[in-house]
């Protein structure tokens, strides 16, 4: 149904970032001794002068598309006078300087506890921290703020309107001062899990406090069924709204009503694909011309490439068509499946780029003793017939549109009235409409809609935010 939305993960979900693993030991400062797990740092020089600051940072930058990044430090010696520093800093920070004296570095210092961010001087902050103590640097992405922690206890925002792309960063000044770093691989002493739990629940719960009309869910539900044909379910649900829907459909003998898209529906699902051609050209027989050719309606045999003609039922009896070949292979009639792949499918190859992809890996089942358990076995599976009957469900809703819109007896079931508009590339290969095709009115429900719109508004958000913090992922809902 609205599978653009919910694709299994791994699928369309955006890859994620990697996090910091380990310190960067091809570019560090002097004086500095790493080792060899690249994950402690010991300073080995005097640190006479203000410039003998040996600063040394991550592998990678914090990730752009998290909640909320934390690293921590552990003092295992604070050196002679103990001047470590910890905190993040951009990617031409000046490596012979502690993080927070340059621009865009900020730094939570350990001889005094001051923070630190594009200058010498400090304000005050928190505690100081020495050997044995362990510190904690967090950005809040989305906030755009910095915070530090001490021993597992956050100290509190430290530092507001952080735009820049930051990487965890470490300043050591002292002789024998040796710190050592932990990205995620080992518990952190702070709950930084819990502080992310926190606040996703706390947005939940602004959520949960934002009100609705009483009827809008009801509605909402209503209108699914309706859009997707499930009459049974209508009718148990809401009477007054099934006879409503049902008296509105015979307004318009020519379009196809809850009924007509409820027996599509479960044709499909008992495989029975003659059924619901026969259904289809009984309530519009112009569309039989469509299906004897495909290039008849809007193409007149010119070759024509790219989406296919007569939408939105050259994609509908082109699915058919596929289906039909599939329903043969399960009754085991691979005889009868080869001659419909040779006499029917045939006819569409070379008409657009996704529909010869969508051939190639259906015919693929003929090349497997036992399709069903193939690499390509999901073509077997009752999801698929859910996906050939959503198609349908969209070119008869389209269909119905154009004929409420224009009118009886003006033409407006006619195949040329509907190859008005060729469908988005995601709409011929899922059903739906892409979120922005210029075709989603009829076909898409008002609860997708809302799922669309919910889509965009998060992207904007993130997009203002320069496009950091979680990537809004509607499955999670």
């Amino acid at each position: 149904m609205f599978e653009y939305l919910l694709e299994k993960r791994g699928a369309d979900a955006p890859v994620r970032e990697p996090s910091p693993s380990q310190l960067n030991t091809a570019n560090y400062g002097n004086f500095l001794k790493v080792s060899k797990d690249k994950l402690s740092v010991q300073y080995v020089g005097k640190g006479s002068h203000s410039n003998d600051v040996g600063a040394i940072q991550a592998d990678l930058p914090v990730p752009s598309d998290v909640l909320i990044y934390y690293y921590e430090v552990t003092v295992k010696d604070a050196g002679e006078r103990g001047v470590i520093a910890v905190g993040f800093a951009d990617v031409h920070f000046r490596l012979s300087r502690q993080p927070g004296w340059e621009p865009n570095s900020y730094g939570y210092h350990a001889d005094d506890g001051n923070k630190f961010h594009n200058s010498g001087k400090g304000e005050e902050y928190g505690p100081p921290f020495v050997q044995g103590d362990t510190v904690g640097a967090g950005i809040h992405l989305e906030n755009r703020e910095i915070f530090f922690t001490k021993n597992g206890k956050k100290l509190g925002a430290a530092f507001q309107n952080v735009k820049a792309t930051l990487f965890p960063t470490i300043g050591l000044h002292s002789q024998n001062e040796h710190v050592e770093i932990n990205f995620g691989a080992k518990p952190f002493q702070f709950d930084i899990e819990g502080m992310i739990a926190e606040e996703r629940e706390q947005r939940q719960l602004a959520v949960l406090r934002s009100r609705i009309p009483a009827h809008a869910c009801h509605d909402i539900v209503c209108s699914y069924l309706k859009h997707y044909g499930y009459a049974e379910t209508l009718l148990s649900f809401d009477q007054g709204a099934y006879t409503e829907q049902v008296a509105k459909d015979e307004e318009t003998p020519q379009a196809f009503g809850l009924e007509d898209r409820k027996r599509v529906r479960n044709m499909v699902f008992e495989g029975d694909v003659e059924g619901v051609r026969q259904l289809l050209i009984g309530k519009q027989p112009q569309l039989a011309q469509l299906q004897e050719d495909p290039l008849a309606v809007g193409g007149s045999g010119s070759g024509h490439k790219g989406a296919l003609p007569g939408e939105p039922f050259g994609d509908a009896f082109f699915h058919l068509s596929v289906q039909q070949f599939i329903e043969l292979l399960r009754q085991d009639k691979i005889g009868e499946a080869v001659e419909h792949a040779r006499s029917s499918l045939s006819t569409f190859q070379g008409r657009s780029h996704q529909h010869d992809q969508h051939l190639q890996d259906v015919l693929a089942l003929l090349a497997y003793k036992s399709p069903g358990q193939s690499p390509v076995g999901q073509f077997m599976s009752t999801a698929q017939r859910e996906k050939v009957a959503d198609i349908i469900n969209t070119a008869m809703l389209e269909s119905s549109a154009t004929a409420s819109a224009s009118g009886s007896g003006s033409g407006s079931g006619s195949a040329s009235a509907m190859a008005a508009k060729p469908p988005a590339p995601s709409a011929i290969s899922r059903g739906v409409p892409a979120p922005g095709s210029s075709n989603g009115g009829a076909a898409a429900s008002i609860l997708e809609k809302i799922l669309v719109q919910l889509c965009r508004v998060q992207a904007e958000i993130r997009k203002k935010n320069d496009n950091k913090g979680e990537i809004f992922d509607v499955s999670f809902i």
